[in-house]
């Protein structure tokens, strides 16, 4: 396959990719992520279209993709960039660090926090909440706090794949692909 052949078919995954979060980021429903455990690169992604995250305290955030020379492609900066400070945001995506949940409460990222293992039954508790109040009213809610940020999306599909076709990202994905031990875990 041809240099101008994958970059099509990178933007072209992208873009599908883009249309299924930014349906569920839109849904007129509320949507709570119930995280435990690590949260990483495009599960991260996944939990910035949900409307509320519950994260059991063992949980924990990252955007990985630096490692390989790439920002993340799925939403995950202009989502992570309208939901908390500007300041976490860089830390989490210049340092490629880690947050535990706990951090993730204090900067706006999770709604909850719930013992270990404990994450599903609390989202459900919560989801359950949400039911008490009138559908048309919470999505007219949702729309006025929850913009979607679509010129921003666009734009990280632009420069993921800038650097998607880099020779040093194909080489680091090489190798994370060929790589059979574990991964580390990110402090």
């Amino acid at each position: 396959m041809d240099t101008s052949s994958a970059a099509k078919g990178v933007r072209i995954f992208l873009e599908r990719i883009h249309g299924v979060l930014n349906r569920l980021d839109t849904s007129s429903l509320t949507t709570i992520a119930a995280v435990h455990g690590v949260c990483f690169g495009g599960g991260f992604e996944l939990a910035l279209v949900c409307d509320l995250i519950v994260a059991d305290k063992m949980a924990r955030f990252c955007f990985p993709e630096l490692r390989l020379g790439l920002i993340p492609g799925f939403g995950g900066i202009p989502r992570l960039k309208r939901d908390i400070g500007n300041g976490v945001v860089r830390d989490l995506l210049l340092t490629g660090r880690s947050i535990n949940a706990t951090k993730g409460l204090s900067v706006g990222l999770v709604s909850q926090v719930a013992a270990e293992g404990e994450a599903l039954r609390a989202a459900r508790s919560t989801a359950m909440q949400t039911t008490k109040f009138d559908s048309g009213t919470s999505a007219a809610a949702k729309r006025f706090i929850k913009p979607l940020p679509a010129d921003e999306l666009r734009c990280e599909i632009d420069i993921f794949c800038d650097l998607f076709m880099r020779p040093a990202v194909m080489e680091g994905l090489r190798k994370f692909v060929e790589n059979t031990g574990a991964h580390p875990y990110l402090p």
